[in-house]
């Protein structure tokens, strides 16, 4: 999925960057960035420098058969690992134009050989040739209009991005034009936890985790738990960005990565749908306590970085 990418303000250095679900992509025809309530017919904001560029790598081949009816389905044989990272996707494609995407979760540097592992197993036999692939884009930022704080685009509270990103490029000959989004902030807001923070939490969290998240100690459904926790705030109209309490926001994440683990417990075995139950229950009534309703968390009411307390709003209130 295309996630909001949050810029910090005053930082140089910066990109913003697009994957392209088409493959990946031979040419960049134009990048265009525009705030948010702008249309693309409007003046464009001149923050980005230089020249768009597909990532250099990886850009390799399988070396040996990978993937379905293989000793380990998981395993994928590269010429090079060059520029693969744990925690990417790549994608694969076939002599038969099958196309696969798979979460690298290791990557072997102890052997002769070149291979890394995707998280789950893959569906699809890859031979000889075949490629693994980044279909990242990317251009940088500006470093005079990131630094201007006029242009800081979570200060007026709005949960939604404050720029789009309108990326035209050509894959296999054809021209796509797709939007993405992005912030500027003061603070990027993220979350601290993890999974010995889990374990903490819920002693039973790497016993229990599904098998293909136990390699990374369920970093992932951590993750995914911080991206929920965000579009319950985003349904409250309220910006994660302008949090500022981490351990506030750290404490919503444990509760909603149980509340995940639980629920997937429960679909696995078909029993537990109490626990399962509580464990929503639970999120549910300290994202109240800290947002929602009580509004105990400071939020920063501008774009200078500060948080003040929002007086909380009765649920009987017209």
């Amino acid at each position: 999925m295309t996630e909001t990418i949050d810029l910090i303000f005053n930082v140089t250095g910066q990109t913003i960057y697009f994957d392209c679900v088409e493959g990946r992509p031979s040419s960049i025809t134009s990048v265009a960035v525009f705030p948010a309530t702008t249309g693309d017919a409007g003046t464009a904001e001149s923050a980005t420098t230089g020249s768009a560029a597909v990532e250099t790598n990886p850009n390799t081949t399988v070396s040996a058969t990978s993937g379905a009816g293989e000793n380990n389905p998981r395993k994928i044989n590269l010429t090079a690992t060059t520029g693969v990272a744990v925690g990417r996707s790549y994608l694969l494609t076939g002599s038969n134009s099958e196309k696969e995407w798979c979460e690298i979760v290791e990557v072997d540097t102890d052997s002769d050989d070149s291979d890394v592992y995707a998280r789950s197993p893959l569906h699809n036999a890859f031979v000889n040739t075949d490629t693994f692939q980044s279909t990242r884009i990317s251009i940088s930022i500006d470093s005079t209009w990131i630094a201007d704080s006029s242009n800081i685009s979570d200060g007026d509270g709005s949960p939604g991005p404050g720029y789009r990103i309108r990326w035209c490029y050509v894959v296999s000959g054809v021209s796509y034009v797709k939007d993405s989004y992005f912030d500027v902030c003061r603070y990027v807001e993220q979350y601290s936890v993890t999974p010995a923070d889990m374990e903490r939490f819920l002693p039973s969290w790497r016993n229990i985790l599904p098998t293909y998240h136990r390699v990374d100690g369920g970093r992932k459904l951590i993750a995914e738990a911080y991206q929920q926790v965000q579009f319950d705030l985003y349904s409250a109209e309220v910006s994660d960005s302008l949090a500022r309490d981490r351990e506030a926001m750290d404490e919503l994440v444990k509760q909603k990565a149980r509340e995940l683990i639980l629920f997937q417990r429960f679909f696995e075995s078909g029993t537990g749908a109490e626990v399962a139950d509580e464990g929503r229950t639970q999120y549910r009534a300290r994202l109240e306590s800290l947002i929602t309703r009580t509004a105990a968390m400071p939020m920063g009411a501008d774009g200078t970085g500060a948080g003040v307390k929002v007086t909380g709003t009765s649920i009987w209130s017209r």
